[in-house]
């Protein structure tokens, strides 16, 4: 295998096609640096954590995207037992997850490459048993999957980070009630909502506009937060998703939270999912913190 000291992931799909010149500066700036490097090129729908690997890399994978491209970057490494941290350069849509960990300003300085810098956060895995998909923000269901789903097929390409907000507001008037069985440990939930998350870091909206509001969430404390909004009637569902989404923590009991380090969620209906933005599989689905931290360059 050749050695190198970075391995870099270029999405040229996401965002606004930023990825070339981006790729093409950071390739001279670590060429001045003594740097060695090998560039793995994005331009169709590929599964980059699936894909083998061919080099030892030393110091870290550096990854160029949005939140899809980060996710499967963190797959790419786990995936190969890959002792390295992994760096983010944005040029996503939204770029949530660079947002949550404060590295959205790094298109045009790369010096956080050499200063070795490091954040440790928790990865959660969703297990549907056929697929396994690593999580770092959240996992989702109902509303949220349903305005994931929207945005990506009509609001995405056209609206960019808004088409997030539109694509909630249009969801909101017509949020469904969902079955549910919710296990945590020998807690057993079962109930109808009509949103459901798991969290892991607490994200952001436009940067400064949090997501969600709650302090409890940790990304280094062995733990995932589950947090429902039960639907008793469509009233009570859009004032409850409301309040998870815009109130956090003082939410008036119309969000419901459990704390654990796994959960298994059922129901007697077919029921999509999101993880980190991304739509993956249906319902059941076991979801658990690894038992080791992961780190990023910051």
């Amino acid at each position: 295998m050749e050695q190198v000291d970075f391995q870099i992931v270029a999405n040229f799909m996401a965002g606004k096609g930023s990825a070339k010149q981006i790729l093409s500066n950071l390739e001279l700036f670590l060429k001045n640096n003594g740097k060695t490097f090998s560039v793995l090129t994005i331009d169709k729908p590929t599964s980059i954590s699936k894909l083998p690997n061919h080099n030892q890399i030393n110091e870290g994978l550096i990854c160029i995207g949005g939140d899809g491209t980060v996710s499967e970057s963190v797959g790419y490494i786990l995936n190969h037992n890959l002792k390295i941290p992994l760096a983010i350069i944005p040029t996503g849509t939204a770029n949530f997850i660079a947002d949550a960990f404060g590295l959205d300003n790094h298109h045009f300085d790369f010096m956080f490459l050499l200063d070795k810098k490091l954040k440790k956060i928790d990865i959660g895995m969703a297990d549907y048993g056929k697929e396994k998909n690593y999580i770092l923000l959240g996992f989702g269901l109902g509303f949220e999957e349903k305005f994931s789903k929207i945005t990506k097929e009509k609001f995405k390409s056209k609206l960019g980070i808004f088409s997030y907000i539109f694509a909630a507001l249009a969801e909101l008037l017509s949020l469904k009630r969902i079955p549910i069985t919710i296990k945590a440990g020998e807690n057993i939930v079962s109930t109808d909502v009509c949103t459901l998350m798991v969290l892991n870091i607490p994200p952001k909206i436009l940067r400064t506009f949090p997501l969600f509001k709650f302090n409890s969430v940790n990304e280094d404390d062995g733990l995932l937060s589950l947090k429902y909004v039960e639907y008793k009637n469509y009233l009570h569902a859009f004032l409850g998703t409301l309040a998870l989404h815009i109130l956090g923590r003082v939410n008036f009991g119309l969000v419901k939270t459990l704390v654990d380090k796994e959960f298994h969620l059922e129901s007697s209906t077919v029921i999509g999912t999101q993880v980190d933005g991304e739509l993956k599989g249906n319902l059941p689905v076991a979801i658990s913190v690894l038992p080791k931290s992961f780190s990023f360059l910051i």
